[in-house]
């Protein structure tokens, strides 16, 4: 039997046990209870004095610490319900557009003009899935026409995802998990806990959704009886903002993944209106 063979059956019998995994996590996420009972929430303990917080190595290591505690306070002090996103130098802030602070916050480390005109424009720019990339097409000044390939991977994403991660602390984690633990049943919370994701599958549209931490949220359609699953789409969404060309969000991953249960629970439709729908085939998808 030839190499190419080999690989190819190999590919496939990989394939069949995704699959036969997938069917059994179903089974299992569907027979088990939605939510855990909830409980009051507590006050916030990052608005405490650095010296009764109990935290002071902590603060100590990090040294964004001091200035994430002072957005807090001065977004309490204003009633801002959503905080300040932090500034990352070299990082640009895309603001959601209705957050009271959008367009100061927009500004900061946005692009600016190169003042360099070498005369070419930008005509059109699409994905390609044969090259699996972007392809960007331009005008010179004489009208000729050329274009470029740019070349994107997840891991690409990824290791900007890990830069700006300064811009979060294990405090603001920790609260949004203990959140996120009285909104998921054990069996969901573990999975998150060990491994970054869970899943939910819709009673309403009967889609299934795969939420990750620092990922967009999966949505996909399995026939169980005839063991078929196909991916719809990747749906990103931040509720105040994001980091350019990264999976980081103004919020902590974990505080996003409560606003995508959140509204996928409430209000699907307008989980997926709000949403940027990308294919999986693109890198932003992060499959």
């Amino acid at each position: 039997m030839s190499k190419s063979k080999k690989n190819v059956r190999a590919q496939l019998r990989s394939q069949q046990r995704t699959r036969q995994l997938l069917r059994q996590l179903l089974r299992q996420t569907s027979g088990a209870e939605s939510v855990s009972p909830s409980r009051a929430p507590e006050p916030s303990r990052s608005l405490v004095p650095q010296e009764a917080d109990g935290n002071a190595l902590l603060k100590r290591m990090d040294k964004f610490s001091t200035l994430r505690d002072r957005l807090q306070m001065v977004a309490a002090e204003r009633d801002e319900w959503a905080g300040f996103p932090m500034p990352l130098e070299g990082e640009r802030l895309i603001i959601e557009p209705s957050y009271p602070y959008a367009e100061a916050m927009s500004a900061i480390n946005a692009e600016k003009p190169n003042p360099e005109d070498t005369g070419w424009r930008v005509r059109n720019t699409f994905w390609s899935t044969r090259h699996r990339c972007d392809v960007v097409v331009m005008q010179e000044a004489d009208g000729s026409i050329s274009r470029a390939y740019l070349h994107r991977r997840s891991l690409d994403l990824e290791m900007r995802t890990m830069a700006c991660s300064e811009a979060w602390g294990i405090e603001q984690e920790q609260r949004a998990l203990q959140l996120l633990g009285t909104m998921l049943n054990h069996l969901m919370f573990k999975r998150y806990l060990l491994t970054g994701m869970f899943m939910e599958t819709s009673k309403r549209s009967g889609v299934t959704y795969i939420f990750r931490r620092l990922r967009p949220t999966v949505a996909l359609r399995a026939n169980l009886g005839k063991g078929v699953v196909k991916i719809l789409c990747a749906l990103c969404q931040h509720p105040v903002g994001l980091y350019a060309d990264s999976f980081a969000g103004a919020m902590c991953g974990t505080d996003d993944v409560i606003a995508h249960l959140a509204l996928m629970r409430g209000d699907e439709k307008m989980f997926w209106k709000r949403s940027s729908q990308h294919a999986p085939s693109r890198p932003e998808a992060g499959l």
